[in-house]
């Protein structure tokens, strides 16, 4: 621990390699109302990630801030959503020079969507708050060999978040927009109802050529015995899209929602004939739940829409039934969300280089991403 002083009093810098029981019991974490804030989704975080973490915790006598970490280097998982070099690679349409960012920790989660950090004290206190946070997680990376330490999934709102990772040299670049489908009324009725009549009539069809194939859907907790039929079809959907998964690593994040969610981890089981075709993975959190993993097996979906009904219409209707109020969709396929009523929340990615080679680097990114927003498209 570190002291400095303020005008407001001590204040103290803590880092920690995991998840301490001070900071499972935090006001600040035991009450935060989002999932990725929670202490359960700490544990699973502790238990699911392969690599090094540590947990940095800024506190005086009426302010606290606190983000964890997780890091990443060239053998980690290749999931170009929370690798901080595969995201740039893809994001910028660029293939050389990421490696210069590794190893790298993202701050804030690994979640597509959210990076999170927790604050509590007067609201004129939350910037340096923020920036004291940020530069003693920066101080640790570097001094743990980091190139860059990196949060992916931030509001532009948050101008407070904003100046912080400016205040030490921070590059910005686009992310993923999350996208969120509050429920409106007090059925599947009311959703349907709410929709343009062109998108209701084609939800409506959908549902149609469900029944007409015969796909069936069960809606319950995760079991055990899941795992090893839902796995190949989750690596199965990553490969159709051209990305890799780490059999490993997802098969360890479903049993780490078994071993900490309990049955707030829900599973979308689509069958057809018997035979399980696709599935989608929930996890209930108060009034929300998150739309986290899915899978699908393409032959034997045939023509049946199986994405829809396990990814869209059954986990409406379970919300409706568990007065869940609101979806999180997740990231991409924006368009298709939007049809369907959700709001797109955009995001930054902000990235501190750590070194000269990650400073050169982004800067380089960041000034060829400038110059191509500032082109004019061909008439």
């Amino acid at each position: 621990m570190t002291l400095t002083q303020s005008a407001a009093g001590p204040i103290g810098t803590h880092i920690t390699p995991g998840p301490t029981p001070h900071t499972l019991d935090h006001p600040l974490v035991r009450r935060c109302p989002h999932l990725y804030c929670s202490p359960r989704w700490l544990r699973v975080e502790d238990q699911a990630h392969p690599g090094p973490s540590f947990h940095t915790w800024i506190h005086g006598a009426d302010l606290a801030a606190y983000a964890p970490a997780y890091g990443f280097d060239a053998t980690s998982n290749p999931w170009p959503f929370a690798r901080p070099d595969l995201f740039l690679a893809e994001g910028t349409g660029t293939e050389e020079g990421h490696g210069s960012l590794l190893p790298a920790f993202t701050i804030g989660g690994r979640r597509p969507g959210h990076s999170r950090f927790y604050t509590a004290g007067p609201t004129w206190q939350r910037l340096p708050a923020l920036t004291r946070l940020l530069g003693a997680a920066a101080e640790h990376s570097a001094d743990r060999g980091a190139s860059c330490l990196a949060a992916l999934y931030c509001s532009p709102k948050d101008a407070d978040l904003a100046e912080a990772f400016r205040a030490h040299g921070g590059v910005r670049f686009p992310s993923h927009g999350t996208n969120l489908l509050g429920l409106p009324g007090d059925s599947t009725e009311d959703w349907m109802a709410s929709l343009p009549r062109k998108q209701r009539a084609k939800e409506k069809a959908d549902l149609r050529k469900l029944r007409d194939a015969g796909v069936d859907f069960e809606v319950s907790p995760l079991r055990e015995a899941d795992l090893e039929r839902i796995v190949p079809l989750e690596l199965g959907l990553y490969s159709k899209h051209g990305h890799t998964y780490a059999l490993q690593e997802a098969t360890d994040l479903h049993r780490a929602y078994l071993d900490h969610l309990g049955d707030d981890a829900v599973l979308v089981r689509a069958r057809r004939d018997g035979v399980l075709v696709g599935f989608t993975s929930l996890v209930r959190h108060g009034s929300h739940a998150y739309v986290r993993q899915a899978g699908f097996d393409p032959e034997g979906c045939g023509d049946a829409p199986v994405y829809f009904g396990a990814a869209l219409h059954e986990p409406i209707r379970w919300a409706y039934e568990h007065g869940v109020r609101c979806l999180d969709l997740s990231i991409t396929a924006d368009a298709t969300k939007q049809r369907r009523g959700a709001r797109t929340q955009p995001r930054d990615a902000w990235f501190i280089p750590l070194d000269d080679a990650a400073r050169h680097h982004l800067r380089s990114l960041r000034e060829r991403h400038d110059r191509a927003a500032s082109t004019p498209s061909p008439a």
